[in-house]
């Protein structure tokens, strides 16, 4: 066939060689048969679905390095959906960063069908007989991503987390044992005790009856 009524079909993954000996055939043949098995590779998020205070969700991602046939031409691959997502997670406790659109990560391929898992998260039969299908993939991130703008890690010597919204800390109590600087408004909704001293119940000695106040903080 003319190169020129090639250049808009697929050829499938032949190559040339292919057909010259039995030797090459076979090796095409195994080739091809490899070629189907799904492998780990570099996918990019498109969508994230029942992140945050959720159990772990899912997202569809899509494989960075595109597809190609027998004669070198390439077609990016489409989107696997409902990929369930690593979350760092042990019982009731767990480190929630979620990916976002447009994340890096990689995919790892199950050796058999989990949408029985997926749907009930219970152990179960396979879902059908299909075996390393990139349907019945799990999510990790992340990778070549890029500087992040809100972090929690060491920067040199120092620990720093940095975010745009409030850090809250819901606990029975908080303990810190250093020295602590504080550069802001400092507010609290109870009481606050420096020693034994109380700031709203304390009292000053020395001063007479009267309508006096007492002087400015010394």
């Amino acid at each position: 066939m003319p190169d020129r009524l090639l250049q808009n079909k697929l050829i499938g993954s032949l190559q040339a060689e292919d057909g010259a000996s039995a030797f090459n055939a076979t090796n095409a043949a195994i080739r091809r048969v490899l070629a189907m098995l799904g492998a780990t590779a570099l996918v990019q998020v498109r969508a994230v679905r029942a992140s945050g205070l959720n159990p772990v969700g899912t997202v569809d991602v899509q494989p960075m390095v595109h597809q190609q046939d027998g004669a070198g031409r390439t077609v990016p691959h489409g989107l696997i959906h409902n990929v369930p997502y690593l979350r760092l997670q042990g019982g009731r406790r767990a480190l929630i960063c979620d990916p976002a659109v447009g994340d890096i990560g990689a995919i790892i391929v199950c050796g058999r069908d989990i949408a029985s898992v997926k749907a009930t998260r219970q152990p179960g039969a396979p879902g059908s007989f299909r075996q390393h299908d990139y349907a019945d993939s799990l999510y990790i991130g992340g990778f070549l991503n890029g500087i992040p703008q809100e972090y929690a890690g060491w920067v040199g010597e120092d620990f720093v987390l940095n975010t745009t919204g409030r850090f809250i800390v819901n606990a029975t109590q908080c303990q810190i044992n250093c020295a602590v600087q504080v550069q802001g408004a400092v507010s609290a909704g109870g009481d606050v005790q420096a020693g034994q001293i109380s700031l709203q119940t304390h009292t000053h000695a020395g001063v007479q009856p009267g309508s006096g106040q007492t002087g400015v903080p010394q």
